[in-house]
Protein backbone atom coordinates (compact mmCIF):
# COMPACT_ATOMS: atom_id res chain seq x y z
CA UNK A 1 0.00 0.00 0.00
CA UNK A 2 2.67 2.53 0.60
CA UNK A 3 3.76 1.82 -2.83
CA UNK A 4 0.56 2.42 -4.41
CA UNK A 5 0.60 6.31 -2.19
CA UNK A 6 4.14 6.42 -3.08
CA UNK A 7 3.24 6.33 -7.04
CA UNK A 8 -0.19 7.68 -6.54
CA UNK A 9 2.43 11.04 -5.06
CA UNK A 10 5.38 10.42 -7.88
CA UNK A 11 2.41 10.30 -10.36
CA UNK A 12 0.24 13.16 -9.31
CA UNK A 13 3.99 15.38 -8.80
CA UNK A 14 4.96 14.32 -12.40
CA UNK A 15 1.41 15.54 -13.39
CA UNK A 16 1.71 18.66 -11.51
CA UNK A 17 5.01 19.46 -12.45
CA UNK A 18 4.12 18.94 -16.41
CA UNK A 19 1.16 21.36 -15.77
CA UNK A 20 3.34 23.92 -14.00
CA UNK A 21 6.01 23.15 -16.97
CA UNK A 22 2.70 24.06 -19.66
CA UNK A 23 2.05 26.70 -17.48
CA UNK A 24 5.58 27.92 -17.54
CA UNK A 25 5.93 27.59 -21.57
CA UNK A 26 2.87 29.23 -22.38
CA UNK A 27 3.51 32.37 -19.92
CA UNK A 28 6.95 32.44 -22.09
CA UNK A 29 5.08 32.20 -25.09
CA UNK A 30 2.97 34.83 -24.21
CA UNK A 31 5.83 36.90 -23.33
CA UNK A 32 7.76 36.73 -26.75
CA UNK A 33 4.48 36.92 -28.93
CA UNK A 34 4.46 40.46 -27.06
CA UNK A 35 7.76 41.07 -27.40
CA UNK A 36 7.45 40.24 -30.83
CA UNK A 37 4.22 42.25 -31.39
CA UNK A 38 5.91 45.09 -29.96
CA UNK A 39 9.08 44.99 -31.52
CA UNK A 40 7.05 45.28 -34.95
CA UNK A 41 4.95 47.95 -34.10
CA UNK A 42 8.16 50.07 -33.50
CA UNK A 43 9.93 49.18 -36.36
CA UNK A 44 6.54 50.18 -38.24
CA UNK A 45 6.83 53.41 -36.83
CA UNK A 46 10.13 54.09 -37.70
CA UNK A 47 9.30 52.83 -40.93
CA UNK A 48 6.63 55.75 -41.12
CA UNK A 49 8.73 58.01 -39.96
CA UNK A 50 10.75 57.27 -42.33
CA UNK A 51 8.94 57.88 -44.61
CA UNK A 52 7.04 60.80 -43.42
CA UNK A 53 10.27 62.64 -42.83
CA UNK A 54 11.54 61.63 -46.74
CA UNK A 55 8.32 63.47 -48.06
CA UNK A 56 8.37 66.08 -45.93
CA UNK A 57 12.17 66.86 -46.96
CA UNK A 58 10.60 66.13 -50.54
CA UNK A 59 7.67 68.96 -50.27
CA UNK A 60 9.76 71.11 -49.06
CA UNK A 61 12.56 71.40 -51.80
CA UNK A 62 10.02 71.18 -54.34
CA UNK A 63 8.19 74.25 -52.82
CA UNK A 64 11.62 76.23 -52.22
CA UNK A 65 12.75 75.24 -56.42
CA UNK A 66 9.47 76.38 -56.76
CA UNK A 67 9.82 79.51 -55.28
CA UNK A 68 13.33 80.52 -56.84
CA UNK A 69 11.63 79.88 -59.97
CA UNK A 70 8.98 82.46 -59.20
CA UNK A 71 11.44 84.69 -58.20
CA UNK A 72 13.27 85.32 -61.19
CA UNK A 73 10.12 85.36 -62.94
CA UNK A 74 8.70 88.08 -61.12
CA UNK A 75 11.68 89.89 -61.39
CA UNK A 76 11.89 89.77 -65.04
CA UNK A 77 8.41 90.99 -65.10
CA UNK A 78 8.92 94.02 -62.95
CA UNK A 79 12.22 94.16 -65.24
CA UNK A 80 9.84 94.20 -68.17
CA UNK A 81 7.23 96.62 -66.77
CA UNK A 82 10.08 99.28 -66.31
CA UNK A 83 11.37 98.76 -69.71
CA UNK A 84 14.61 97.25 -68.22
CA UNK A 85 13.95 94.55 -70.62
CA UNK A 86 12.14 93.63 -74.21
CA UNK A 87 8.42 92.83 -73.58
CA UNK A 88 7.37 89.44 -74.40
CA UNK A 89 4.77 87.10 -74.19
CA UNK A 90 7.29 84.46 -72.80
CA UNK A 91 8.03 86.62 -69.66
CA UNK A 92 4.80 86.99 -68.74
CA UNK A 93 3.89 82.99 -69.77
CA UNK A 94 7.12 82.03 -67.40
CA UNK A 95 5.88 84.03 -64.29
CA UNK A 96 2.08 82.86 -64.73
CA UNK A 97 3.62 79.24 -64.96
CA UNK A 98 5.84 80.03 -61.85
CA UNK A 99 2.40 80.85 -59.74
CA UNK A 100 0.41 77.59 -60.38
CA UNK A 101 3.70 76.01 -59.74
CA UNK A 102 3.87 77.31 -56.12
CA UNK A 103 -0.01 76.48 -55.69
CA UNK A 104 0.99 73.35 -56.70
CA UNK A 105 3.80 72.94 -54.66
CA UNK A 106 2.13 74.38 -51.58
CA UNK A 107 -0.58 71.71 -50.91
CA UNK A 108 1.55 68.39 -50.48
CA UNK A 109 3.96 70.70 -47.84
CA UNK A 110 0.64 71.98 -46.04
CA UNK A 111 -0.61 68.21 -45.85
CA UNK A 112 2.47 66.72 -44.30
CA UNK A 113 4.04 69.73 -42.90
CA UNK A 114 4.20 69.88 -39.30
CA UNK A 115 2.25 72.77 -37.47
CA UNK A 116 5.05 75.32 -37.73
CA UNK A 117 6.03 74.27 -41.49
CA UNK A 118 2.79 74.34 -42.66
CA UNK A 119 2.18 78.09 -41.16
CA UNK A 120 5.40 79.09 -42.70
CA UNK A 121 4.13 78.01 -46.22
CA UNK A 122 1.50 79.46 -45.45
CA UNK A 123 2.52 82.96 -45.06
CA UNK A 124 4.75 82.25 -48.10
CA UNK A 125 2.22 81.80 -50.37
CA UNK A 126 -0.50 83.78 -48.70
CA UNK A 127 2.56 86.62 -49.58
CA UNK A 128 2.93 85.29 -53.13
CA UNK A 129 -0.48 85.61 -53.61
CA UNK A 130 -0.81 89.22 -52.19
CA UNK A 131 2.33 90.03 -54.62
CA UNK A 132 0.66 88.36 -57.76
CA UNK A 133 -2.50 90.29 -57.11
CA UNK A 134 -0.45 93.42 -57.41
CA UNK A 135 1.69 92.26 -60.69
CA UNK A 136 -1.71 91.90 -61.91
CA UNK A 137 -2.81 95.65 -61.50
CA UNK A 138 0.21 96.66 -62.40
CA UNK A 139 -0.31 94.89 -65.99
CA UNK A 140 -3.27 95.73 -66.03
CA UNK A 141 -2.90 99.44 -65.43
CA UNK A 142 0.69 99.70 -67.07
CA UNK A 143 -0.77 101.60 -70.14
CA UNK A 144 -2.85 104.09 -68.44
CA UNK A 145 -0.30 104.58 -65.24
CA UNK A 146 1.02 108.04 -64.33
CA UNK A 147 4.53 108.24 -63.03
CA UNK A 148 3.29 108.78 -59.82
CA UNK A 149 1.00 105.31 -59.66
CA UNK A 150 4.48 103.35 -61.58
CA UNK A 151 6.34 104.65 -58.45
CA UNK A 152 3.75 103.39 -56.07
CA UNK A 153 3.51 100.00 -57.84
CA UNK A 154 7.46 99.95 -57.49
CA UNK A 155 7.67 100.84 -53.98
CA UNK A 156 5.14 97.97 -52.98
CA UNK A 157 7.23 96.08 -54.86
CA UNK A 158 10.10 96.71 -53.16
CA UNK A 159 9.07 96.09 -49.64
CA UNK A 160 6.55 92.69 -50.86
CA UNK A 161 9.84 91.07 -52.24
CA UNK A 162 11.41 91.92 -48.65
CA UNK A 163 8.73 90.30 -46.54
CA UNK A 164 8.60 87.57 -49.42
CA UNK A 165 12.21 86.91 -48.55
CA UNK A 166 11.74 87.22 -44.64
CA UNK A 167 8.97 84.55 -45.09
CA UNK A 168 11.22 82.16 -47.27
CA UNK A 169 14.14 82.08 -44.81
CA UNK A 170 10.93 81.15 -42.18
CA UNK A 171 10.12 78.57 -44.38
CA UNK A 172 13.69 77.41 -44.56
CA UNK A 173 14.00 77.25 -41.00
CA UNK A 174 11.04 75.63 -40.12
CA UNK A 175 11.80 72.81 -42.78
CA UNK A 176 14.85 72.46 -41.29
CA UNK A 177 13.98 71.45 -37.85
CA UNK A 178 11.24 69.48 -38.76
CA UNK A 179 13.62 67.36 -40.32
CA UNK A 180 17.14 66.48 -38.39
CA UNK A 181 20.03 65.03 -38.93
CA UNK A 182 19.30 62.69 -36.11
CA UNK A 183 16.39 61.34 -37.71
CA UNK A 184 13.75 62.53 -35.42
CA UNK A 185 10.82 63.79 -36.26
CA UNK A 186 9.01 67.04 -34.81
CA UNK A 187 5.68 65.44 -33.88
CA UNK A 188 3.23 68.74 -34.00
CA UNK A 189 0.71 67.63 -36.43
Amino acid sequence: MTAGVGLVGALGGAAMGGLAAVRGARMGAETTARATIEQARTQERAQHDHWLRDERKRAAVLMLEMYDRFTIAASNVTRMFDLEIEASADVWSAYCTSISEIRTAYFPLRLLGPARVHQAARELWQLIETYHEGIQEWADGIMTATDEIRSGWRARDEQQRYSLGRAHSDLIDAASESIRGDGTLLRSN
